[in-house]
Formats: structure tokens, sequence, C-alpha cells
């Protein structure tokens, strides 16, 4: 069994196509049935003028500000006519971004659901559903560029620490989302269309019914080529290279390989993203904290920028997500643009020693050869 083989059980074949343009379009959050009911059987209790004063000097009155922003938010981009405007704009601004360099894998750590929940005064389940949706709209902005891999830390071993109850949700949740991005990956008319789906981790660690929720998805979109989506669950990058030096171990027990040939290209090949786990160009971590929380560390090793916002994820939009492409295509710019300058004056400097080292021997007139004789021809 050689690496190759190890690498398509669990990920399958890369893929790479032409970026289909599709229009974007912001959907407001969708009414979950169950946080309805959940919502529905909360006492309600009128905030009193006592409440409200305190609210303001606790600095409570943000959250009721961002509430209402989202309810605003969302109103107008039911409107025609707006909804358009920002079409026009946003694609405008990505043909800009095009006319540079683009990064080839991005990478997200989707943090800050909870907080954004709470922050509204809503069960943590909704603020997972929101993420859920921002994940979607990020993915379409990834393939409107044309970003070939986009990878999403979904779920940590380390989370598994978690109360019983929240993760149930969590993987319930995933199970639906899962499920979900595959219909929209081989919906013709769907913003996603021709997205290549793969679940990576230690996938031992799920229950079997999510596994093979899994592997049902991932095959109704092996044969996508539009760009690929990696969702990391569950997944730490101790676990993911343990299980790189196992399956090189194996190989070596087995006689396909010597230790003598193991080398580093091979044990970025044999990780669960395969040959995407070979650099991010660009690692995203919503929600403030800075820290990679063991994740992408191989990944981010060489020349790979590393991006904290502020903005919880619920909250990552189009604006913020430009801003940090522009950055990394700027710079990458200038940084191409002096490697060249370098190499073009050490060509520059090569070629003036070298004619500089040879020496120029002076001609005499008297040392010329004699030249030709002269032939007449008229008297021919």
């Amino acid at each position: 069994m050689s690496i190759e083989v190890i690498q398509e059980e669990r990920n399958g074949c890369i893929g790479k196509d032409q970026v289909v343009q599709l229009e974007w379009n912001l959907q407001p959050l969708e009414e979950d049935p169950e946080i309805c009911v959940e919502e529905a059987s909360l006492p309600s209790q009128q905030p009193t003028l006592k409440m409200k004063l305190s609210d303001i000097l606790h600095g409570h009155w943000r959250h009721h500000y961002q509430n209402e922003r989202v309810k605003v938010t969302n109103i107008l981009f039911q409107i025609g006519i707006i909804r358009v405007v920002v079409n026009f704009i946003q694609n405008f601004l990505i043909k800009i971004l095009q006319m540079g360099p683009l990064p080839q894998h991005v990478s997200f750590i989707m943090d800050g659901n909870r907080r954004y929940a709470k922050s509204l005064n809503l069960p943590l389940k909704r603020g997972h559903e929101a993420g859920s949706l921002t994940l979607f709209r990020t993915l379409h902005i990834c393939k409107k560029v044309g970003i070939d891999v986009v990878s999403a830390y979904a779920f940590s071993i380390e989370n598994f620490n978690r109360p019983k109850e929240e993760i149930d949700t969590l993987t319930d949740m995933l199970s639906r989302r899962l499920q979900d991005l595959a219909n929209r990956a081989n919906n013709l008319k769907d913003r996603l269309y021709g997205a290549k789906l793969l679940v990576v981790g230690d996938r031992a660690l799920l229950a079997d019914e999510l596994n093979d929720k899994i592997s049902y998805v991932e095959a109704m979109t092996k044969h996508n080529t539009a760009f690929n989506i990696y969702i990391c669950l569950p997944y730490t990058t101790r676990n993911d290279i343990y299980h790189s030096m196992h399956d090189l171990v194996r190989l070596c027990q087995n006689g396909v390989l010597s230790t003598e040939e193991i080398t580093v290209e091979q044990l970025t090949n044999a990780m669960y993203l395969g040959s995407s786990s070979n650099k991010a160009d660009i690692l995203v971590r919503t929600s403030g904290h800075t820290r990679l929380s063991d994740y992408m560390l191989w990944q981010t090793h060489e020349n790979s920028v590393i991006e904290f916002s502020k903005c919880m994820w619920p909250d990552f939009t189009f604006r913020s997500f430009y801003l940090i492409l522009l950055k990394w295509s700027f710079f990458t710019t200038l940084q191409r643009a002096r490697k060249r300058e370098k190499l073009r004056t050490r060509v520059g400097s090569f070629a003036t020693t070298l004619l500089r080292q040879r020496k120029r021997v002076p001609v005499r007139l008297d040392k010329l050869p004699p030249p030709p004789k002269a032939v007449s021809v008229t008297d021919r």
C-alpha cells in the first residue's frame, strides 16, 4: 500500500477547474424550528426603566445595538435594488483583486459562535447556526475570487471535553450542514456548485452514524472540480502529524518504503490534507484570540500570513475578508517585485564582473592579415 493509496482513502483526489461566476446574495439567518420552540418557551419579561439604566451603565447597550443592526441589515437585503447594488460593488472589487496574485489555500478558525449568541441573549445553538451560514457565504466569496482550497476548523479533538449536550448539538448540526453543503455543491443553480467536500481528521473518534453520513456526502461531491473544501473535524495538528508518521511506519513495515527514503515531502503528503498540507497562504482566526489552538501548525511554517480578527465568526463579512485578501495580494506583489529586482541586480552584477575580467588585447595595423587579392569584373 503506497502513500497515494492511503491518501485517496482519506480525502480523495484533488481537482481544479475554472471558477464559475455566480451572483452573490446575502441571505438572512434561517429560522430553526427547534430554536423557535426554545425561544418561545422562555418566559417573556418587559424591561423596566431601572433595568434599562443598568444596561446602559454596564455597557450592555452594545448588545442591543448589535441585535438591532443584524435585524436592519437582513431587512435591507430583502430589497431588490439594494441587493443588486451590493452585488455590483462586490463583483467590481473582486475583479480588482483578481488583477494581482491570489492565495491558493485559505484556512479559517471559526471562533466566537457561543459569545455571539450570548451577546444577543440567544441560545448557543443559534450562534452555531449563524456561524454555519457565515461559512457558506465565505465559501462563496472564495469561489468567486478563485481560491483553490479552503479549510475550516469545525471541531477540535479537545472539544470532546465540553458538556455532552453541547457536543450532541454540534454533531447534529454538523451532520445537517454537511448534507446541505453537499446538496448545494451538486445543484447547478446554487452559488456553491462544483465544490468538492472532504472531511478530514481522526474520524475514529466520531459515532458510526456520523461517519456514514460523512462518507455519503463525500461520495456525492467526489467528482466535483471547481474548488476543494476541507472540513476539519475532529482535528489537531499533533494528531495529524502522528497519523502521518504512523502511516509511513506501516509502509516501512510492509516493505514498501525504507527508512532512508522517508522525506519531508512524503510526510506532508501523508497528512490529512494531502498535497494541500504543504502550505496555507492565509490563516484567519476570529473573535480576537491570538492563538492557533493546535491547528495548521505544520501548514503555516513558511511565508504564511496569520490574521487575527476581533469580530466574532458570525460577524465576519465580505468587507472583513476582502481587506485581508487585498493586504495579502499587495504585500505579495511587493515581495515578488523585490525578488525580481534582486535577481536583476545579481545578473547585472555578474555580467559586469565577467566583462571586466576579460582582457582586451590591442590590435596593431601591421599585425592585421593582408587584404584579399583584387579581382577585376570587366577583364574576364
